[in-house]
């Protein structure tokens, strides 16, 4: 029985409360695909990440191999292309980068970077950059093409194709994106895995990762009373409300709505008032709704 990562025991020598990890290191298991928990991990990395605090120019890259060929792919081939780019990617100029793997209705994996370099790049570099993913491929018998190959620059206040799409050009609304794509797509991604090779079924290999030196926000904690708690948590939903309505796909929309509206159900009476409300708001938005719920006092009610 391995131990988790929060579980804590007595010292029996000093009488502190310490982790069990420190007697007893958790037992490192095999990664396969992405899971609800995997999702929520990736999503709470996220939202730690301080975005404005990355320098850089960033670039928004998706990268592919031909879907014919997943059979004579296993996992730890794919993971070995991925190191090598990074490492030429850094020989020429990537500070920063977070990356996220997808899986298509085939079962073929889809490869999403996110990177920030020290320089405002040329078209012969992106070319560049593109090329040595293909010529990884190639020289392992995969018949990769740079056609398949795209990378964005992500120019702040304009706007940017993700996955079909339309999402605001900004380094954190990307991988927001992406990240509840992910969420969302666990079912789907569990419901595929029959359709994968033996290797990717049972060692899928890690599928989001990033660079250690990407600034982290601290976390900030906020003492306040029940009633204005239960207002800001209202708040949240209705904002959560209006994000939703906002999405263009009417499918989509549609199921964030109904995701929204139902953020605060609870069965329990005896949980219910105590229960808190997770969503991905910016720092400053969420500033703004704890300051709202402040105001308003008693003469706030839900519409």
């Amino acid at each position: 029985m391995s131990a988790t990562r929060n579980q804590t025991v007595v010292n029996p020598e000093t009488g502190e409360i310490v982790k069990l990890t420190a007697f007893q290191p958790p037992e490192r298991t095999v990664t396969k695909g992405w899971t609800v928990n995997v999702a929520r991990r990736n999503e709470q990395r996220l939202q730690q990440i301080d975005f404005d605090a990355v320098e850089g120019f960033p670039a928004f890259v998706t990268l592919t191999m031909p879907s014919q060929q997943m059979g004579d792919v296993s996992a730890a081939m794919f993971h070995g292309w991925h190191k090598r780019w990074l490492q030429f990617m850094k020989r020429h100029g990537m500070r920063h980068y977070y990356w996220i793997l997808e899986f298509q209705a085939s079962g073929n994996p889809h490869l999403h970077v996110l990177v920030w370099l020290d320089h405002e790049p040329e078209p012969l570099e992106t070319f560049k950059a593109l090329r040595s993913w293909v010529g990884i491929l190639n020289k392992s018998g995969v018949g990769a093409r740079l056609q398949g190959q795209i990378w964005e620059p992500i120019d702040v206040g304009a706007e940017i194709t993700v996955d079909g799409e339309t999402v605001p050009a900004h380094p954190e609304r990307v991988l927001m994106y992406l990240a509840k794509h992910a969420a969302r797509g666990v079912a789907h991604y569990q419901r595929q895995i029959e359709n994968m090779p033996d290797d990717w079924q049972y060692r899928s290999g890690r599928v989001w990762g990033h660079d250690r030196g990407l600034p982290l926000c601290a976390q900030e904690d906020v003492e306040t009373d029940y009633p204005t708690f239960h207002r800001f948590r209202r708040l949240v939903r209705r904002w959560r409300l209006a994000e939703a309505r906002s999405i263009k796909d009417a499918d989509r929309r549609r199921a964030a709505i109904v995701q929204a509206r139902g953020s605060l159900k609870c069965g329990r009476l005896d949980v219910s008032p105590y229960r808190g409300v997770s969503a991905w708001i910016p720092s400053d938005v969420a500033s703004a709704l704890l300051d709202a719920a402040e105001v308003m006092g008693g003469d706030y009610e839900e519409e």
